[in-house]
């Protein structure tokens, strides 16, 4: 039985909520408790039981020396992905993705390394010697490739996992994960895919408030290397078991095909 205080904390939190009722992934069915106000709500007894399991794995792995690439291109985990990272040691992506970054590393690393020269080079005072054109065409193209690789730039070869923040949005890390291998552990919202990832916890992911606890019990794991408002539950419904298939009343989720 999950610890009550945690329940509290994830309630507390707002890691129970989910998307509105006709956005949702039939394989989350099993980790939903039912919908209230016209949005999913999570059972948060199994959404703790797969944070202490994940909790777990993340723990083993960095206890081996295992590198992490955190991924959050939201607007709502941006901010703390890039908190996470640097404050363990590890790496992270959170502006757009750039194809390739895992299953064309080889050349990326290219890339990542013209990026480091170019900023080395403005440090030392090396640009001054360009004209104005050239040294603002430089300029640009150090912006440009900051956004992409600042938090990937010391990455010598492909992280030994990828932890992304809602894995539907971050589908494209996913898959490139998939294709090498990598273990990967994402933060589900209600319209996750379940198969598309090695680990897994249902939360929120849309609010900044759970997404940082979430993120927050993360970290607790990892050996460093170096919201919305709180209203009343409510009456909720209760989401029928998978097996059975009783009748459908208008507020209940109809069976998975």
């Amino acid at each position: 039985m999950a610890n009550a205080t945690l329940i509290q904390s994830m309630l507390d939190n707002a890691v129970h909520i989910g998307h509105k009722r006709e956005y949702w992934s039939p394989k989350m069915r099993d980790y939903i408790y039912g919908i209230q106000n016209g949005v999913h709500v999570f059972n948060l007894y199994k959404t703790a039981e797969k944070l202490e399991e994940v909790k777990a794995v993340i723990e083993d792995l960095s206890s081996k020396g295992k590198s992490i690439l955190f991924v959050g291109t939201k607007v709502q985990s941006k901010d703390l992905v890039e908190a996470i990272a640097t404050s363990t040691g590890h790496f992270y992506v959170n502006t757009k993705w750039v194809p390739g970054l895992l299953t064309n590393f080889t050349t990326i690393k290219k890339r990542i390394a013209y990026y480091n020269e170019l900023e080395q080079s403005l440090a030392n005072g090396m640009l001054e010697g360009l004209t104005k054109k050239e040294k603002a065409v430089k300029l640009t193209e150090l912006e440009k490739l900051k956004a992409a690789y600042i938090g990937v730039k010391d990455m010598k070869r492909t992280p030994d996992v990828v932890i992304v923040v809602d894995g539907h949005y971050e589908e494209l890390a996913l898959a490139e994960a998939a294709v090498l291998g990598t273990t990967t552990i994402s933060l589900l919202g209600s319209t996750g895919d379940i198969d598309k990832t090695t680990y897994f916890v249902p939360c929120n992911v849309n609010s900044i408030k759970a997404i940082a606890y979430m993120l927050g019990e993360v970290k607790s794991a990892i050996k460093s290397k170096k919201v919305e408002d709180k209203k009343p539950m409510g009456k909720v419904e209760t989401l029928a078991p998978k097996s059975a298939a009783p009748k459908v009343k208008k507020e209940a989720i109809a069976p998975a095909a």
